[in-house]
């Protein structure tokens, strides 16, 4: 299952190979869990300048977002965006800052990224519940 790493020089410093991998792993293992092994998807860690611009263009909203999911063509699930300075903070404030904790946040928005390309959203409330339920069941997928 191709799984494509794009690193945007702003990304390096922040989350090193051995955290990008283990989000890639967890990618990975998620296609598995719902099926879709043979899908290619691109894993774009970034900053929070470019995410910004992204976002402002695409979704008309002038602030960084920690991950944005793009839809692909054929047999192309699509990219997966995720702002690594984001990420960061959010560690921070959710898990206490560790290196550890960072690695876990990269692999929970790609999950929730990859949600987005599988179809679902958390705009209301039914729909929201059945895609929360499918990121912990795939955060729980052995590696």
């Amino acid at each position: 299952m191709p799984v494509t790493v794009v690193v945007r020089p702003g990304a390096r410093a922040v989350a090193d190979a051995s955290l990008r991998r283990q989000a890639v792993a967890r990618v990975r293992a998620a296609l598995a869990v719902v099926q879709r092994q043979r899908a290619s998807v691109a894993l774009v860690f970034t900053d929070d300048g470019d995410i910004r611009g992204l976002n402002r263009r695409y979704r008309k909203i002038d602030r960084a977002t920690d991950v944005l999911s793009f839809e692909g063509g054929a047999g192309e699930l699509g990219d997966i965006v995720i702002s690594v300075e984001t990420a960061r903070r959010q560690a921070d404030r959710r898990r206490g800052g560790t290196r550890r904790a960072l690695g876990r946040e990269l692999e929970v928005l790609a999950v929730h990224g990859l949600c987005h390309l599988l179809g679902h959203d958390h705009k209301r409330p039914a729909p929201a519940r059945l895609m929360r339920s499918l990121e912990r069941r795939l955060l729980r997928a052995s590696l």
